[in-house]
């Protein structure tokens, strides 16, 4: 298959985000191939053309009709003798779509995410830790961009400042741990009191935040903002 179609994973990943994307394909207007979280999130593609509506119906029959690779195939050297029934060594391995959707979630051993929070140590796969985080830890608060704001690409919220906490946010495609610290009086930076981590690993998007707190206010005013790709500089294929 490399031989007779080398780079056919490039061409089906996805133009914004990099990730590994599998049909339906929406193309930009510049024929990029997007993912549904891409198109979901960003506005355009990262070449700063708008996103056609439709799939590609022609382009998900030839790549449904061929084999692609496991995405998480170079990932650390596992041990074979540890494998229970299902599951499989992926370095080599070739898949047809549906299989490489099963693949992901029951059967690749080479994808494996600690959750982070505290106390857990729960192990899964990438693709699913996420569902672990809303049985085991939630249900999580899901904030979205306001709904008058079509184009919005960020949320604000607020968190309490006055006491130590771990808060576990659901925003866009990322679920976000904040750790707040307790404020004191010498604190001159409000954002020393707040750190943010993105504990969704296939979220392959870029955000900044933001902190600020009127005068004896007890709570923090946070922005997440994201990252629109297409700002950056383009890239080519």
């Amino acid at each position: 298959m490399d031989v007779l179609c080398p780079e056919i994973e490039r061409l089906v990943s996805c133009y914004t985000c990099g990730g590994q994307s599998l049909p339906p394909y929406q193309l930009c207007v510049e024929a990029h191939v997007a993912c549904p979280t891409c198109t979901k999130y960003q506005s355009r593609c990262a070449c700063g053309c708008r996103f056609l509506k439709r799939s590609n119906t022609t382009l998900d029959w030839l790549v449904s009709a061929m084999k692609l690779r496991c995405k998480y195939r170079a990932n650390g050297v596992i041990d074979v003798g540890s494998l229970v029934l299902g599951q499989v060594d992926c370095a080599n391995g070739w898949y047809t779509i549906q299989e490489l959707r099963d693949h992901y979630r029951t059967g690749c051993m080479r994808n494996l995410f600690t959750c982070p929070m505290q106390n857990c140590g729960y192990v899964a796969r990438v693709d699913t830790i996420t569902d672990h985080y809303d049985t085991a830890h939630g249900p999580l608060p899901r904030i979205n961009p306001s709904q008058h704001l079509i184009s919005s690409n960020y949320v604000i919220f607020q968190l309490p400042a006055k006491m130590q906490a771990e808060i576990i946010k659901k925003i866009f495609n990322g679920y976000f741990m904040f750790s707040v610290k307790p404020q004191r009086r010498w604190h001159k930076d409000i954002n020393s009191l707040l750190s943010m981590q993105n504990i969704n690993p296939s979220d392959l998007f870029q955000y900044r935040y933001t902190a600020t707190q009127e005068s004896h206010q007890k709570m923090l005013t946070v922005t997440v903002s994201l990252v629109e790709t297409y700002s950056s500089s383009t890239r080519n294929i």
